[in-house]
């Protein structure tokens, strides 16, 4: 009994959309919930610990006796000078206790760009651990004694890389571990010295709010917590873009399959039509009927519900392989529960409101020999699709909030489209009338059956819209993800380098093949005026209050010049500045922050000097491109008679690493940063998120296709009646051939016509939400004609009394 809703073609429609939208529903949810845990746990990483409590003082009993027996770490930063000999180098100090590190591994050597080797602790006491960059100006070799402070300590290894070593991404200085223990015999810390001290804190999960509410009213005046909600990573780019396309992704799955549904079930329902009104005439009671159509119906599908959590299933499992890390996140059991019920109320809405009505199907339709379904109510139809994709948003994310927009959005195609596909196909019937023969006859089919026609062509238009835009916006993730973070980009960044060092460190680089960005002369500066006004009185209070704005007012910036408009910049308002000194070009959050217009006059304190500028454009900066951007940019002569500096990035092969050693021999007063492990983060970040929007693209592919499979199967029971009454009036083959082909062509030609509309339609809010407003177009837009013009072939080779390829698949 179960088996025999097999048989039908349209069931079969039915049980594989079902299936897509199971499997790519919870693929989805999975994935981001994985991703999700991922970065939280990257995060972490990067800044030491999910919860960091520091200040200028030591956690006191009190915060500690919070904590319980929770992991932590604590970790003294300070800065100290390194003696050995003649030799004295100022070096960033990072104190670990035994706790160290919280997440992740330190990457050491035996020696200087030796293979680093990944341990789970710091130093032992008694020893410490160097960068590179200091045994090179040091002069050093591991195995050696370095002096800090009063006592002499063991160089027992050269640190390469940190777990957290992202968080001091802006140290100019040489990097020194050692442990917290020796401090205090070293005597670099007495009274007055500047030094941080952080107690780093693992809070996994649901942990971190509740403790960081505790910790709150105990901070003392000189104390602040930072955590992993608050850091950066969660809001980079790719990671940003990842999440909006994947809660777009499952809502447009969702729509997808609901339309095969929608139309397989009205095929479906004509073939149950006639076993419903015989159990009618016979005397069964309607909640017989639905007991029997629909309790066998749901029971048959259920296969199909398992198959594609399954499925599911055993692509997270995948993951570990698919995304290269262990798995991090193990889902709740009622996550599955929901993940279950989702296809389950996707099939209600869609399928539910058509199936009911077969109870209603009067007895006397038997006898009319006319056992077909009666077409359900307008309104339950509306009310069951809009509430379908509602009630999974609710059931996934927990609330409408951040789902709203998208899901006014699916709103109002699903009740627009229709109606604005209304008007076009009254037209076109209107203006066949003078129209041959078999283009009037293909018309009149679709005219006459609007309520078929117009679902049936809606269905068409969203899936090729969809297929075309998916593409599309897959594509160019990827091509932004790439040229945001190309495979060369600088890994390596240079401070403190002086005019009379250029044209030799030039020379060097290109000796190398390095590649060079740009190099930009530094001038510290303060801005202290706009428009003749002391910024303390420029700008209101309430600017101040904006952490940008503070940022800009109580600190020295970098200021630079520079001929062209960097790669990693864009002039959003005004122009570039040009070849006259006293232009300027503005970050434009910044601007926004300190109110600052193009025309406005701004005033900087440099230690040569006040100097003054006209603000001529204001600039989107990238600041996720690895390469240097600024807030202020001049243009050249400005800083003329400034004292300054330079500063450029380069791309250094691997294989040439242990050629620095030379460059800083040669260069011995430039601060030389290696920002490899903050680009390896941010590549595999990269890496992740294209694997995961390559994933959703082909499930909607796989949608789209299968909405194309149902729309074709819904019309194919009545247009073999059509033939059929044709050939009894006479027709021959040659005109059902001209018919159907021109049928189609008028069908799946106009569903790609208007799925271009659409697709341009919805290239204003996807390049806003996902490219920051630039989405340009795409020769994808004609994907769509690609998949007509084979179907159109297909039509006019099948033979005549003969379901059509795809239809003969569907059934």
């Amino acid at each position: 009994m179960l088996l025999r809703p097999w048989r039908s073609g349209a069931f079969r429609i039915q049980a594989l959309a079902l299936l897509v939208a199971s499997l790519a529903i919870a693929a989805v949810v999975l994935l981001r919930g994985e991703l999700e845990q991922r970065f939280a746990q990257r995060t972490a990483e990067a800044i030491g610990g999910d919860l960091i409590l520091e200040g200028s003082q030591p956690a006191s009993e009190q915060q500690i006796a919070l904590l319980g027996d929770r992991p932590r770490s604590a970790i003294s930063r300070f800065s100290t000078v390194l003696v050995r000999d003649d030799t004295f180098v100022l070096v960033s100090v990072k104190a670990v206790d035994d706790g160290y590190p919280l997440f992740g591994q330190v990457q050491v050597s035996d020696r200087r760009f030796g293979d680093g080797v990944a341990v789970d602790h710091g130093p032992p006491p008694g020893q410490v651990w160097l960068a590179g960059t200091a045994l090179d100006r040091l002069g050093q070799q591991p195995g050696e004694f370095v002096t800090v402070g009063e006592r002499a300590l063991l160089v027992s290894k050269v640190l390469v890389r940190e777990p957290d070593q992202g968080a001091g991404f802006y140290s100019m200085n040489p990097r020194l571990m050692m442990n917290l223990a020796d401090v205090d015999s070293t005597g670099v810390l007495g009274p007055g010295t500047r030094v941080r001290h952080e107690l780093r804190i693992a809070a996994p999960g649901d942990q971190l709010a509740p403790l960081e509410a505790a910790l709150r009213p105990t901070l003392a005046v000189n104390q602040e917590i930072d955590s992993r909600e608050d850091a950066g990573l969660r809001s980079m780019g790719p990671l940003r873009q990842l999440t909006l396309w994947g809660q777009l992704a499952v809502m447009m799955v969702v729509l997808l399959c609901g339309g095969a549904i929608y139309l397989a079930a009205g095929v479906r329902g004509a073939e149950q039509a006639g076993r419903c009104a015989v159990m009618k005439t016979f005397g069964a009671s309607r909640r017989r009927i639905l007991t029997q159509v629909l309790g066998r119906e749901l029971l048959a599908l259920l296969p199909s519900l398992l198959l594609g959590l399954a499925l599911a299933a055993l692509s997270f499992a995948l993951l570990r392989q698919w995304l290269g890390e262990e798995l991090s996140w193990r889902p709740p059991w009622h996550t599955w529960l929901l993940l279950a019920l989702a296809p389950v109320v996707i099939w209600g809405g869609f399928a539910l409101p058509r199936l009911w009505r077969l109870a209603h199907l009067p007895a006397r339709a038997v006898l009319g020999d006319r056992p077909e379904a009666p077409s359900a109510r307008a309104g339950l139809n509306l009310v069951g699709a809009l509430a379908a994709p509602v009630l999974v948003a609710m059931m996934l994310s927990g609330s409408l909030a951040d789902l709203g927009q998208l899901l006014a959005l699916m709103v109002a195609v699903a009740v627009g489209l229709p109606l604005l596909l209304w008007a076009p196909l009254r037209l076109a019937d209107r203006a066949g009338q003078r129209w041959p023969l078999s283009a009037r006859l293909a018309l009149r089919r679709l005219s006459r059956r609007p309520l078929t026609t117009l679902p049936m062509l809606a269905a068409m238009v969203l899936a090729l819209s969809i297929m075309s835009l998916a593409t599309q916006v897959g594509q160019q993730l990827l091509a932004d993800w790439r040229d945001r973070l190309p495979d060369d980009a600088p890994n390596y960044f240079v401070l403190n380098l002086f005019d009379q060092d250029l044209d030799d460190f030039r020379a060097w680089l290109d000796r190398h093949h390095a590649r060079v960005p740009g190099f930009y002369p530094v001038v510290r500066g303060r801005l202290t005026a706009i428009n003749g006004e002391p910024v303390r009185r420029a700008v209101t209070k309430e600017e101040q209050q904006e952490d940008q704005g503070q940022r800009a007012l109580n600190r020295d910036l970098s200021l630079t010049e520079a001929e062209r408009l960097p790669d990693s910049n864009r002039t959003l308002e005004g122009r570039w500045v040009g070849d006259r000194p006293g232009q300027v070009s503005v970050e434009s959050e910044l601007a926004e922050a300190l109110d600052l217009t193009v025309g406005d006059t701004l005033t900087f304190t440099a230690q040569a000097g006040d100097l003054q500028a006209t603000v001529v454009g204001l600039r989107e900066v990238d600041w996720e491109s690895f390469e240097p951007n600024f807030y202020f940019m001049f243009s050249p002569g400005t800083l003329d008679g400034q004292s300054r500096y330079w500063l450029t990035s380069f791309y250094l092969d691997e294989d040439q690493a242990g050629e620095l050693a030379d460059l800083v021999r040669r260069f011995p007063q430039i601060t030389l940063l290696d920002v490899n492990a903050l680009l390896d983060q941010a590549q595999g970040l990269i890496a992740q998120a294209s694997r995961a929007a390559l994933a959703l693209a082909a499930l909607l592919l796989a949608a789209s296709i299968l909405v194309l499979a149902a729309a074709w199967l819904a019309a194919g029971q009545q247009r073999r009646r059509d033939e059929a009454l044709l050939r009894v009036l006479g027709a021959r083959s040659a005109l059902l051939r001209r018919v159907a082909v021109l049928e189609q062509l008028l069908l799946l030609g106009g569903a790609a016509l208007f799925a271009h509309l659409l697709h341009l339609a919805a290239l204003v809010p996807l390049g806003i939400k996902l490219f920051d407003g630039d989405m340009p177009l795409s020769a994808w837009i004609l994907l769509p004609w690609a998949v007509v013009l084979p179907l159109l072939a297909l039509e006019a080779l099948r033979p005549r009394g003969r379901d059509a390829p795809l239809a003969r698949l569907a059934g």
